[in-house]
C-alpha cells in the first residue's frame, strides 16, 4: 500500500538554481517515489529508488541527487518528518537489500540493536537504532534513518560476543568491523542463532566435501572448510597449512573433469609461479532435484605483467579464462594484487559465480537484475574497468597467442615526457 505525505519539495539543477518549486504530496511505492502539486492535473515527477545517486538529512531536510543528474529538496512536512523518514528509508532500504543481493538464502531471525561500523581508516560511523536480519548466508543491517547495508558470511572473518558489554562484534575480510550492541533481553537468543546459522552452513559444505572429496579426516575438512568459506580463492601454501598432501588432492579434484583447463594452467604456473596460483571450491544445491554439486574454480596471477586469469573447471565444457589487469595506471602491481582477488572473491560470492556481471556490456545489463548494483557497487565498478576479455581458444597455440595480446594489453603505460612549451 502507498505511503502518502504532505510537503513541498524544490527540483534544482547541479548549481542549485531552483529550477521548480511546489507544494503538494509524496506518494511512496515500492520501487519508487512520486512528487505532485497540488491538484488533479498535476502528474507530478516520479523517482525510482534504484536512479538515487545519494541522500542527504539535515534538520527537517531531504536532499538527494540522481543519476540523470537531477537534484530535489524535500521540506515542510509539519511535524511528520521523523515519521516519514522512517518511512521513506524503510522502504528504500528493502528496495536496496533486494537489488543489491543482500538476502542470501532464507530469513531465519530478525531482532533490533543499535549498529556502530568502523571503516578501513579506523573511524566509527554510527548507524542508530536498526534492523538486524540474519539469513541463511548474510547478516542485513536495515538502520531507521541510513541506508542498508550487509555482512556475507563468506567475506565474515571472525565473531565474537561480548557477555559482560552485550555486544556482538563482526570482523571483515574488508577491512570493516561492525559492532552490534543495545540487543537487552535478545543477547542470548542472538548468539544462539548466529551460531546455528553459521553452523548450519559450515554442515552443507561439509556434507559436500565428504561426498566430492573422500578420504579426508574431519579436522582437515574443518580447516578447509574455514579457509574457504562460501568459495574464495586460496593458494598452495595455505592447503599445505592444513595438511602436506591437500594440495594434491585439491589439484587432481579441481582439473579431474577438464583436461584442457589443466594444460592452461600448468602454462600459466610457468609464468606466474606456484606461490600465485589459487583454488576456489564451493558447494551448490540444485533447485531442480536438491542435489548437492560442487563448483571449481583456479586463477592465477601474474603481477610481473600485471594480470590476473581466472577461469571455471567444473566441466569438460569449461573453456573460458577471463584476464583481468590488476593495476590501471600507477602502483606497483604486486601490492595491489590482494584488492584485487578480493574484488573477484566479493563477485563471485555476492553474484553466485555469475560472471555476465563482469563481462557484459552496461547496455545488455541495462534491464536485468544486477542494473542497481552496477551503479552502487565501487568494487564492481572497479573489477569491470580492469576486465580485458577471455579466451576460449581450444589450441594451445591459439591460447598462448591470446596471452600474448593480453599480456600487451595490461602492459602500464609509462607517461612519456613532455616537449618543453615554447616560449
Amino acid at each position: 500500500m502507498a505511503l502518502t505525505y504532505s510537503l513541498k519539495f524544490r527540483k534544482l539543477n547541479f548549481y542549485n538554481k531552483v529550477l521548480l518549486e511546489k507544494e503538494g504530496e509524496i506518494v511512496i511505492d515500492r520501487l519508487s517515489f512520486r512528487l505532485k502539486g497540488k491538484g488533479a492535473q498535476d502528474q507530478g515527477e516520479v523517482v525510482y529508488f534504484g536512479d538515487m545517486k545519494d541522500l542527504h538529512i539535515k534538520d527537517d531536510l531531504l536532499s538527494f541527487s540522481t543519476y540523470k543528474k537531477e537534484k530535489f529538496a524535500l521540506s515542510d512536512f509539519s511535524n511528520l518528518f521523523e515519521v516519514f523518514l522512517k518511512d521513506f528509508m524503510r522502504v528504500r532500504n528493502e528496495y536496496l537489500a533486494d537489488s543489491l543481493f543482500m538476502k542470501v538464502g532464507m530469513l531465519m531471525k530478525e531482532f533490533e540493536g543499535s549498529v556502530d561500523l568502523e571503516n578501513t581508516h579506523g573511524k566509527i560511523v554510527p548507524k542508530g537504532k536498526c534492523k538486524i536480519q540474519l539469513y541463511e548466508g548474510s547478516i542485513v543491517i536495515m538502520p531507521e534513518k541510513r541506508d542498508c547495508f550487509t555482512i556475507y558470511l563468506g567475506l565474515l572473518k571472525s565473531h565474537d560476543f561480548d557477555d559482560m558489554e552485550y555486544v556482538l562484534r563482526l570482523y571483515l575480510d574488508t577491512g570493516q568491523n561492525v559492532y552490534i550492541s543495545k540487543l537487552g533481553t535478545s543477547f542470548e537468543d542472538v548468539q544462539e542463532s548466529m551460531e546455528s546459522i553459521m553452523g548450519k552452513m559450515y554442515e552443507k559444505v561439509m556434507a559436500g566435501f565428504n561426498e566430492f572429496l573422500p578420504g579426508l579426516d574431519a579436522a582437515t575438512l574443518v580447516k578447509l572448510i574455514y579457509l574457504l568459506k562460501g568459495g574464495r580463492f586460496v593458494t598452495t601454501k595455505q592447503l599445505k597449512k592444513i595438511h602436506e598432501e591437500l594440495p594434491e588432492k585439491v589439484e587432481s579434484f579441481v582439473f579431474e573433469e577438464n583436461q584442457m583447463m589443466k594444460e592452461r594452467a600448468a602454462m600459466l604456473r610457468k609464468e606466474g609461479g606456484e606461490e600465485n596460483f589459487y583454488y576456489s571450491l564451493s558447494v551448490g544445491k540444485s533447485r531442480e532435484t536438491g542435489d548437492l554439486f560442487l563448483r571449481t574454480w583456479f586463477m592465477q596471477a601474474l603481477p610481473e605483467k600485471n594480470m590476473v586469469v581466472v577461469g571455471r573447471t567444473s566441466g569438460n565444457n569449461d573453456t573460458t579464462l577471463h584476464f583481468f589487469r590488476i593495476i590501471m595506471q600507477q602502483g606497483d602491481p604486486a601490492e595491489k594484487l590482494k584488492a584485487k582477488i578480493l574484488e573477484i572473491d566479493q563477485s563471485m560470492l555476492i553474484f553466485r559465480y555469475d560472471f555476465s556481471v563482469v563481462y557484459k556490456s552496461r547496455r545488455d545489463l541495462r534491464k536485468s537484475k544486477f542494473r542497481t548494483a552496477l551503479k552502487r557497487m565501487s568494487f564492481l565498478r572497479l573489477l569491470r574497468k580492469s576486465y580485458m576479455g577471455y579466451s576460449k581458444a581450444s589450441d594451445l597455440k591459439q591460447f598462448e597467442k591470446d596471452f600474448g595480446a593480453f599480456e600487451d594489453k595490461a602492459r602500464v603505460q609509462t607517461p612519456t615526457q613532455q616537449e618543453p612549451v615554447a616560449a
